[in-house]
């Protein structure tokens, strides 16, 4: 099994959240956003769209009204 270490974390602390727990993901991680994490709560709206494969245009909301040009 692999494993890996953020370079942000010294003895279980985040140097980057000062005088949090280091904990995969948090807000303020530099992880944050931009890995899916098996934990749900972790995971942001972004990384989900992607993760399923909807990164393309958004369909037009039919309830949003349009500027004239």
């Amino acid at each position: 099994m692999g494993g890996w270490g953020c370079p942000h974390e010294v003895r279980g602390e985040c140097q980057r959240v000062l005088g949090r727990t280091c904990e995969p993901g948090m807000k303020g991680c530099v992880l944050a956003g931009r890995f899916l994490f098996s934990e749900p709560t972790k995971n942001t709206p972004r990384v989900l769209r992607e993760k399923d494969g909807s990164q393309g245009p958004r369909e037009p909301d039919p309830g949003r009204k349009r500027h004239r040009q």
